[in-house]
């Protein structure tokens, strides 16, 4: 968990303002909690994201105040790539929450060295979980699997009191054995010869009597 530091705003503070002075508008929100509209400076905003994933929990300080909430949503400019506004979530503490949490891989697969291709089936797998057990992201190790081998769900050592909620048996990486052209061995076949018109029997001449 990381911390964050914030001001609280009134709702009626323009957001444009708020950027022109290197601030990002954002809204805090949950299932029993009244929205609080707060402040965060561009470059903390900026440091955050570098640092973390959507499955992060943030501490989020306000005045005095201690949130602990996830990124829900983000706002960004389409030209200038700024930041607009941030969505913040406040999970009820204790009640289980589900979120996607996105995969990363560690080590290098001998199935990639023997020619083989590394495919990731699963680039985020959707766990259920009480908000502070849920990791921000969850490792897979591929440095032993091979030519045809997958890492299934039940493959991964999940962390205590985090339920996947994807099939047991369900794939997360495979190494496939690589896609081979296959080259034909017999020359194309040669056009068939234009149909020639049937030959009509002579006619006999007619006898004279």
């Amino acid at each position: 968990m990381i911390t964050v530091q914030a001001r609280l705003r009134s709702p009626k503070e323009k957001a444009r303002a708020l950027r022109r002075q290197g601030f990002i508008p954002a809204v805090l929100y949950g299932p029993h909690l009244e929205p609080v509209h707060v402040a965060l400076a561009e470059t903390d905003v900026l440091d955050m994201f570098e640092r973390i994933t959507r499955s992060t929990m943030v501490e989020l300080r306000a005045d005095g105040e201690v949130f602990r909430v996830f990124v829900k949503d983000v706002q960004i400019d389409p030209i200038t790539t700024k930041f607009l506004h941030l969505d913040f979530y406040v999970p009820e503490p204790g009640r289980p929450l589900v979120l996607a949490v996105p995969v990363r891989l560690e080590g290098e697969a001998p199935g990639v060295k023997a020619g083989g291709v590394l495919e990731v089936l699963h680039n985020e797998i959707p766990v259920e979980a009480p908000p502070e057990k849920i990791p921000p992201h969850i490792t897979v190790d591929v440095s032993k699997l091979g030519l045809d081998e997958a890492i299934l769900v039940r493959d991964i050592p999940w962390p205590e009191g985090v339920r996947p909620l994807l099939p047991a048996e369900d794939a997360v990486v495979v190494v496939v054995p690589p896609k081979v052209e296959a080259v034909a061995a017999e020359a194309a076949p040669t056009a068939p010869a234009p149909a020639q018109p049937e030959a009509k029997p002579a006619e006999k001449p007619e006898k004279k009597g």
